[in-house]
């Protein structure tokens, strides 16, 4: 089932029906409109239905903070049921970090180093 829409930033699979993995592309620097194209993205794979995200940022990509904002306001958030942020250096931990206390996502959002705790906390919010 398999099916991947590639962005400027990032390579977006649906895993399964409800289940969204974001690869974020090396290095990437996400400003809002590649932000809004990420979440369109995702939204199409689900036809617009309840969803978690798995958000792969291993690879020092970066957001804006106005791209950070929107990720967490009422549009992006509108299908999503929880998100997992996997991160494995300092800028993914920064990233991260002012998602969670900065901009207080609306949906359940836990960050993760290890790729399985991530997708088995993702499984528990399906449940």
């Amino acid at each position: 089932m398999q099916e991947v829409i590639d962005t400027r930033t990032a390579q977006i699979f649906l895993l399964k029906e409800n289940f969204v993995k974001m690869v974020m592309k090396e290095d990437a620097l996400l400003e809002l409109e590649d932000m809004v194209e990420n979440h369109n993205a995702e939204n199409e794979l689900t036809n617009h239905k309840p969803h978690v995200v798995l958000i792969d940022t291993r690879s020092n990509s970066m957001s804006t903070d106005e791209a950070r904002k929107f990720s967490s306001g009422d549009e992006p958030t509108k299908y999503r049921i929880a998100v997992a942020i996997l991160f494995g250096g300092l800028s993914g931990r920064i990233v991260a970090n002012s998602l969670l206390n900065i901009y207080h996502p609306k949906v359940p959002t836990q960050k993760f180093t290890d790729e399985a705790e991530a997708m088995q906390w993702l499984e528990s919010m399906l449940k």
